[in-house]
């Protein structure tokens, strides 16, 4: 069984966020008694448990960071919690859990913030074994630990005051309740798992009595088409037997008929030859009639003295042809040039228009801004600005002028801060000194009226106390 036995409680409620202000609280077996009048911090310790164990923090105190030290009781911007607890486990080992917040005095309000945990076990050894981890984590370690859930620590063993009368709550509530308590859900739903698990497993079993069907019909016409296949294949057995004794008996024929075919295609080609060369031949000589038609000197010379005519002629045709090349080539490279001119005149037109765009642009801004500094300089009194030309020289005068007029409203800024700030320490002090009379008063009054009661008490000892 697991056992609690101490815990220490530093920047929690009314208990200070200082190391020396650190209160540990010992708990015995098997009973831990806690009193003391109102104030003074009972509920706290059982806060503190319940949010050591659970990580829920008590009602109203998730907003405004009001579980942890107010900061400005503190006179400190950032406030550190740290709530630790001694235990045993379920299994008897001594475990540590630490967890840690911090309260941030923002403008309007306090901003609270849980930092990760910290579960520290020693074991039969007494070595120290730390694991960091986040608040999700610690609550299931916490539950593990503890052997107990975390409805029975929130609503029954670390119950608040302010939600101790949830048994009078509404039916459904309480129902709620009872349910988290006796893990009653959690059976619900396993029981709706099951259902639904049973449903599926039915719905399967169904479809595969189905497909078992199916399957036997599909096996019955794989037998039947098994046996019409080997009945095929005997016969293509013997088709095949059949093939191969005719294939065995047409080889000499083929033979004969492949010689034939190699002589008939011999006499084929030879009679295409003659047919070819015999139309050559005419044509040749209707060429040659042709050409006789046609010459007018005919050549008297002799065959050498032609073909070194011819010769000559090829040599002229081949220079000409050699200049016009040239000539192509220079003609290309030429409008190669003039393209790459166009081109680069192009660009330069481009250029000349984004040039001529941006240095009116450059004019416009040059307007705005010199309109824009007279308006300033009307605005801050800056005199020599307003009706006159902006040179170079006065802008740069505008500039140090802006600059010096900067650092003063800085300064007067930093100043009103100072004093304001001043007037906010003394606002405070009357504030607190108000608060401290209005305890004052209310104690008194406290006081008083329990004397009160206490005399009414003594006068009349037997009246009815409604």
């Amino acid at each position: 069984m697991s056992s609690i036995d101490k815990m220490s409680v530093q920047g929690i409620r009314s208990f200070g966020p200082d190391d020396k202000e650190k209160q540990i609280i010992q708990f015995f077996t098997p009973l831990t008694l806690i009193l003391g009048p109102n104030g003074t911090g009972k509920t706290t310790v059982i806060e503190a448990l319940k949010y050591i164990t659970t990580g829920v923090m008590p009602p109203g105190a998730t907003r405004g960071g009001a579980f942890v030290h107010d900061p400005k009781f503190a006179n400190e911007r950032e406030v550190k919690a740290q709530i630790r607890l001694q235990f045993h486990d379920v299994s008897g080992q001594m475990t540590i859990v630490q967890r840690s917040m911090t309260a941030t005095q923002k403008l309007k309000q306090v901003t609270l913030k849980t930092l990760d945990g910290v579960i520290t076990r020693r074991n039969a050894a007494g070595e120290k074994k730390s694991i960091s981890s986040k608040c999700a984590e610690i609550d299931k370690e916490m539950i593990t630990a503890l052997g107990v859930s975390k409805p029975v620590l929130e609503n029954v063993i670390f119950c608040h005051q302010e939600e101790a009368n949830w048994p009078l709550s509404e039916g459904k509530q309480l129902k709620d309740k009872f349910d988290d308590i006796f893990a009653s859900t959690r059976y619900v739903k396993a029981l709706e798992t099951i259902r639904k698990l049973k449903m599926s497993q039915d719905s399967t079993v169904k479809e595969y009595r189905i497909e078992t069907t199916y399957l036997k019909q599909h096996k019955d016409k794989a037998s039947q088409l098994e046996g019409d296949l080997n009945e095929v294949q005997s016969k293509l057995i013997a088709s095949k037997e059949s093939v191969n004794s005719i294939v065995s008996k047409l080889d000499p024929i083929e033979n004969k008929l492949s010689q034939i075919g190699a002589k008939s295609d011999d006499i084929y080609r030879l009679q295409n030859n003659i047919t070819k060369h015999t139309s050559e031949k005419k044509e040749m000589e209707r060429t040659v009639e042709e050409l006789q038609k046609n010459i007018e000197n005919e050549f008297q010379g002799s065959v050498e003295e032609l073909k070194r005519v011819l010769a000559e002629f090829q040599n002229k045709v081949q220079e000409r042809e050699d200049t016009l090349s040239q000539f192509k080539q220079q003609s290309r490279e030429l409008e190669r040039e003039c393209e790459q001119l166009n081109k680069k005149k192009s660009e330069l037109l481009l250029q000349v228009g984004k040039l001529e765009q941006e240095a009116q642009v450059h004019d416009d801004n040059i307007t705005k801004r010199n309109i824009l500094i007279e308006q300033f300089a009307d605005k801050y009194q800056f005199e020599g600005f307003s009706g006159c030309e902006i040179t170079d020289e006065k802008y740069r005068s505008f500039i140090e002028n802006v600059r010096n007029k900067l650092e003063t409203m800085v300064t007067e800024g930093k100043n009103l801060k100072v004093d304001f700030e001043e007037k906010e320490k003394k606002v405070q002090l009357k504030i607190d000194e108000l608060k401290e009379n209005k305890t004052k008063l209310e104690q008194s009054e406290h006081i008083k009226r329990n004397m009160m009661v206490r005399s009414v008490g003594k006068k009349c000892p037997y009246s009815k106390v409604d």
